[in-house]
């Protein structure tokens, strides 16, 4: 967020400290070869003093590690990486440290370079809410317990699936396939480099995806401007001739 003529308000998501705010001091400007090291995606060395009155701390020396810039060269991995950090962003607060958390983003970032953005978001998902602890139960009926089960329903409000007899019960619960729980256990099972490679049916995505959009609505305080944009743009994305 530019601040004055010559500032800048930068949040960042650091290895040991969590979620921080630093202003940049003398980094915008026409000149000012500064203002790159602050792109979006770019992981950084920041040296800063910190404020203890203050959420806000002053940045003193900014180094570039990898700026990421193949992120930003394209929209299909620009869009989706961007999903990636504002949804960090949301589940996370200020001065929240998640070391895990960090290495599972810098881990993504990379695999967005090699694999399929959309296969990235949904290994992503599942590794972040099972460490935040939004994870839905996905073995047994989380009403009844229930374990043998041949038909599924997600509930949000619930945290996981029920059988058929408990949906009854249950207002606003949707069916999901046998494949999409399968899908989502491997997730949860195998590291995110082998979970990437794992080959989803169209139709497959298009229940994670609505299990998504579903679960983050209830999880989260407000919509994510990235998943809406997403949604948005999937068609162009997803056209053959599509060099985005």
């Amino acid at each position: 967020v530019p601040i004055r003529e010559t500032s800048l308000l930068a949040t960042l998501f650091s290895r040991w400290m969590g979620k921080l705010r630093v202003l940049a001091k003398g980094v915008r400007g026409e000149k000012n070869r500064l203002t790159a090291r602050f792109e979006p995606f770019t992981r950084l060395s920041v040296v800063y003093y910190e404020k203890l009155k203050s959420d806000t701390h002053l940045a003193s020396e900014v180094t570039v590690l990898d700026s990421n810039a193949f992120l930003r060269s394209r929209l299909n991995s620009f869009s989706y990486a961007s999903y990636l950090v504002e949804l960090v962003d949301a589940l996370f607060g200020f001065h929240d440290p998640h070391p895990d958390i960090f290495e599972l983003l810098a881990h993504a970032f990379l695999l967005l370079k090699t694999e399929r953005p959309s296969y990235v978001a949904n290994v992503f998902e599942v590794k972040l809410l099972e460490r935040a602890g939004f994870l839905p139960i996905l073995n047994r009926c989380v009403s009844c317990g229930d374990t043998k089960l041949n038909q599924f329903y997600f509930s949000s409000k619930q945290g996981g699936i029920l059988c058929p007899s408990c949906d009854r019960k249950e207002f606003g619960a949707v069916p999901i396939s046998k494949e999409a729980i399968q899908s989502l256990l491997f997730f949860v099972k195998n590291n995110v480099s082998d979970a990437v490679k794992l080959n989803l049916s169209r139709q497959t995505e298009n229940e994670l995806e609505r299990l998504r959009e579903k679960l983050l609505q209830f999880q989260l305080e407000y919509p994510l401007h990235s998943l809406r944009f997403l949604t948005e743009i999937r068609p162009v994305l997803a056209s053959p001739s599509s060099s985005a």
